[in-house]
C-alpha cells in the first residue's frame, strides 16, 4: 500500500564517454538544488528538491508532537481545522513509546496508510509523540512533517513539575487512580543540588529531549550532545519540515503556518484569537515555580547541543516570519 509511486533506481550507462556526460550533468545540476540528504551517521549526501518532491506528498501532515512544547495547543486547531479547511485530524494511539525498532516503525506507517484509504476527505493529518521515521524505507512517500520547540531548559522544568501533578492539571483526578511513588525531589533546585539522574544530563547518555524528534530511531540520536546527531535533524528539517514553531513565538509560528501550509492551516490564525485564547487550558501546571537561574545556569551546560539546534530552528522562524507577504 504506498501513497504514490517513487522514483525509480538510476542505471548506470555501459558507455564510458555517456556515464562522463551523466556525471558532468548531475555536477551541474546538484550545484543548484543542494537540499542535504540525512545519511545514518550525518554524513554529507546531497539531495536535491525534485527528489524531495518525488518523495513526499502533500495530501498528508504528521506532527510528531516534542512532549512538553504546546503541542496540546496545536492539536486542538487542527481538530478545530479539519472540517473547515477540509481534511481530516487523527490522533495515533501508543503515544508513550517515542524510540521505536524497525517493526514498529513499519507497524505505525501501516496503520498511518490504513486510515488514510478509510479517509473520505482528499488531506489527513496525524499526530502522535515519536522520533522521526523515513516513511520511504517502508515503501510509502514521506508525510509534511510538522513540529514545536521549546527552550530546552523551561521544557524539562515543565516535564518535571507536570509529573508532580495529577494525570492532568487543572482537571479532577479519575475515580479510582491511584498515584504512583512520590518523585523523591519537589524542587529543581533540590534535584539539582542532590545531582539526582532525573535532572542531570551527562554526554553520551541516552535521553529523551528534543534532538530525537528530529534525527530519528538510531541509537546515537539519543545520545546527549553528539554531533552526529545534531547535523542529521538539522537536515531532516531543511529536507522534510516546512515549518517548525516555537511556543515562545506563537503569534509568528501560526502566521508561517497559515502561509506555507495553508490546506491545513488557513485561519488559524484568526481562530487562535478569537476562540483558543478564551478555552481553559487543561495541560498547564499552574502550580509549577518559576525557573530559577540556579537551575538555568546548571542545565544550559550540559544541554550545550540541544541550544544549538533550538537556536538554529530558532534563526529560521524568524526568517520565514520576516520573509511573509505584507497585507
Amino acid at each position: 500500500m504506498a501513497w504514490g509511486p517513487l522514483h525509480p533506481r538510476l542505471r548506470g550507462g555501459s558507455a564510458l564517454a555517456l556515464l562522463l556526460v551523466l556525471v558532468v550533468l548531475l555536477m551541474a545540476y546538484t550545484a543548484h538544488h543542494q537540499v542535504r540528504q540525512p545519511s545514518r551517521r550525518g554524513g554529507n549526501q546531497l539531495l536535491d528538491t525534485r527528489h524531495v518532491e518525488e518523495h513526499q506528498t502533500r495530501h498528508v501532515l504528521f506532527f510528531n508532537r516534542v512532549p512538553k512544547c504546546g503541542s496540546e495547543m496545536l492539536v486542538l486547531l487542527l481538530q478545530w481545522l479539519q472540517a473547515r479547511d477540509g481534511f481530516r485530524h487523527v490522533r495515533l494511539k501508543n503515544t508513550v513509546k517515542r524510540y521505536l525498532t524497525l517493526d514498529q516503525q513499519a507497524a505505525m506507517v501501516e496503520e498511518i496508510g490504513e486510515r488514510i484509504q478509510e479517509s473520505t476527505e482528499p488531506r489527513v493529518s496525524f499526530d502522535r509523540h515519536v522520533y522521526f521515521t523515513n516513511f520511504t524505507s517502508y515503501g510509502f512517500k514521506m508525510p509534511i512533517y510538522l513540529n514545536l520547540v521549546r527552550d530546552p531548559v523551561e521544557k524539562m522544568a515543565s516535564r518535571f513539575y507536570y509529573a508532580r501533578a495529577t494525570p492532568r492539571p487543572g482537571a479532577a483526578t479519575p475515580p479510582g487512580y491511584t498515584s504512583s511513588t512520590p518523585p523523591r525531589y519537589t524542587s529543581l533546585e533540590e534535584c539539582l543540588r542532590y545531582q539526582d539522574p532525573e535532572c542531570t544530563f551527562l554526554t553520551g547518555h541516552h535521553y529523551d529531549l528534543t534532538i530525537p524528534y528530529f534525527c530519528g530511531h538510531e541509537d546515537f540520536c539519543r545520545e546527549l550532545n553528539n554531533e552526529a546527531a545534531l547535523n542529521l535533524a538539522k537536515r531532516h528539517v531543511e529536507a522534510w519540515y516546512p515549518v517548525v514553531g516555537m511556543l515562545e513565538e506563537v503569534n509568528a509560528t501560526l502566521a508561517v503556518l497559515q502561509h506555507h501550509l495553508p490546506h491545513y492551516f488557513a485561519g488559524v490564525l484568526d481562530l487562535y484569537h478569537k476562540e483558543l485564547l478564551a478555552a481553559p487550558h487543561y495541560n498547564r501546571n499552574k502550580q509549577r515555580p518559576p525557573t530559577s537561574h540556579e537551575v538555568e545556569t546548571a542545565l544550559k551546560t550540559n544541554l550545550s547541543l540541544e541550544y544549538d539546534f533550538y537556536n538554529y530552528l530558532k534563526q529560521r522562524l524568524s526568517r520565514q516570519f520576516q520573509e511573509l507577504p505584507v497585507n
